[in-house]
């Protein structure tokens, strides 16, 4: 029935909803948030909510987690709808937001987060900071965004 008349839904943690700009007619499988895994000290081999795997970290302290509400701060910084941005990992220092590696924001670059799912619906669409891009959109931090500085 969901394949006959497309509409948002959820199934096995991960969340069903219309592409809309980005592909009209498609729907995007992102993860439901509620699902999402609780953050985890950002060491080198870190794993966070199953998926995404830390293979550089260049400060001590830091976290991997949601983004969640900060997604609004880097609207600006991304095409993606706000529904997959809160999704994306993010790194914090004492709750700072230091970097989206996903995004390249803050100090993304200092950072390297693949994508590593168990069982993948299919490939990621992103490529870690500083990997070439063959279509993702790199603009200036939002205002108040942290540079690392």
């Amino acid at each position: 029935a969901l394949a006959a008349a497309p509409r948002p839904a959820t199934l096995g943690g991960a969340r069903l909803l219309a592409a809309g700009r980005l592909a009209p007619g498609w729907l995007l499988v992102i993860r439901e948030e509620s699902r999402m895994a609780p953050p985890v000290p950002a060491r080198v081999g870190a794993v966070w909510d199953g998926r995404f795997r830390l293979s550089r970290a260049a400060e001590p302290g830091c976290a991997i987690g949601a983004l969640g509400a900060d997604a609004a701060r880097l609207r600006a910084a991304s095409p993606l709808p706000a529904a997959v941005l809160r999704t994306l990992p993010a790194i914090r220092r004492a709750g700072e937001l230091r970097a989206v590696p996903h995004l390249d924001a803050g100090r993304g670059g200092a950072f390297a987060l693949g994508f590593r799912p168990a069982w993948p619906v299919a490939g990621s669409p992103f490529a870690p900071a500083g990997a070439p891009r063959t279509g993702g959109v790199r603009k200036p931090l939002a205002p108040g965004m942290c540079d690392g500085a």
